[in-house]
């Protein structure tokens, strides 16, 4: 069994009291997607109001974990109601860098502004590396330590324990969830690398899409 694959068995496990009922009932995929996205916009608007209460930065932290999974529950909702589209993947995946560069802004306030920067770059990284490799042929489901639900994960728990610990606390779980995407952008950087290499030893680099 792959790592998505068990990933995805994983979700539904836990994902299974909202996907089954929604399936059955008809509720639209865009439903999740477009929650997920307010959601997420919510908590990066809730990280900068630490200054008030440091309470924030938990429930912060809460509700984009909330978001993420209603974020990965779309899809599964699309394909089960035989309505997944290019068109839906798109929009998807447009707002799901929309939603990390948004709460990435707001992590600025709360926690080291380059530890922030760091976060932020490494999960647009992540992302980019696969979709410039699967425009190439070349498919990377499942390759790589961390993908967004291991840096949301990271990132909840900073922000849970920043209740008792502070910003370094944050500050170091945005660097480990950075850490982890720069060497989830090297493997996927290598075994894309690897596989063109196999199809075209000699190739030469076309430019910038």
């Amino acid at each position: 069994m792959g790592k998505r694959e068990a990933e995805r068995r994983v979700l539904m496990r836990i994902a299974g009291p909202v996907v089954e009922p929604a399936v059955r009932r008809g509720i639209s995929p865009f439903a999740f997607t477009y929650t997920a996205f307010a959601l997420a916009l919510a908590a990066a608007a809730l990280y900068p109001l630490h200054s008030i209460s440091p309470l924030f930065v938990p429930l912060a932290g809460t509700v984009y974990l909330v978001s993420a999974f209603l974020d990965a529950v779309d899809g599964e909702v699309a394909r089960r109601q035989g309505r997944a589209s290019s068109r839906g993947a798109f929009i998807d995946s447009v707002l799901d860098k929309a939603s990390e560069v948004s709460v990435s802004v707001g992590l600025a306030f709360a926690a080291d502004p380059l530890a922030a920067l760091f976060f932020g770059t490494g999960s647009l990284l992540v992302s980019y590396t696969r979709a410039r490799a699967e425009s190439l042929g070349v498919d990377l489901a499942g390759v790589g330590i961390a993908e967004r639900a291991e840096r949301t994960i990271v990132l909840f728990l900073g922000s849970i324990a920043y209740i008792a610990f502070g910003k370094e606390t944050l500050t170091v779980a945005l660097l480990a969830a950075s850490l982890l995407s720069f060497v989830t952008v090297f493997q996927r950087t290598a075994e894309t690398l690897r596989r063109l290499g196999a199809e075209n030893p000699d190739g030469a680099p076309r430019g910038p899409i």
